[in-house]
């Protein structure tokens, strides 16, 4: 399962889940794993490029999730703006706190962006990699 499928019509909440529901049921042993965060599972915020989520299985069906992820309305969002690996989500037709956009914007530069590029190919190599372990 891609986690990143761009056609899939699912809230980034339910894919999430999805697939914690599939790693769960392919692996009834485990009660904890990792996973690259899925950008808007948590909400509209601010995720960080190439970040993780660690989830807990509570109990059957249960999960509690860990990720790299700042609300809008937390005091340090625009501070947290303003480094180049975070990045601002609003599901369709919602919009960014005109303050963290402009904080965003700071920093989209042409070297941030190849340092992002970077990282999100070393990302998407672990991801494969992690997924031919499973």
């Amino acid at each position: 399962m891609n986690l990143f499928e761009a056609d899939d019509r699912r809230t980034p909440a339910e894919r999430a889940a999805a697939h914690d529901r599939e790693f769960f049921a392919r692996h009834p042993g485990a009660d904890e794993y990792r996973r690259p965060t899925v950008r808007g599972e948590f909400g509209p915020g601010l995720y960080f490029d190439g970040g993780r989520t660690h989830v807990t299985l509570l109990a059957p069906g249960a999960t509690y999730r860990v990720g790299q992820f700042t609300a809008f309305e937390d005091p340090d969002a625009v501070a947290v703006a303003r480094t180049p690996q975070w990045r601002p989500w609003v599901a369709p037709g919602g919009a960014v706190p005109p303050a963290v956009a402009a904080a965003d914007a700071e920093h989209r530069t042409p070297e941030a962006q190849a340092v992002l590029a970077v990282l999100e190919a070393e990302d998407t190599t672990r991801s494969e990699q992690d997924g031919e372990a499973a």
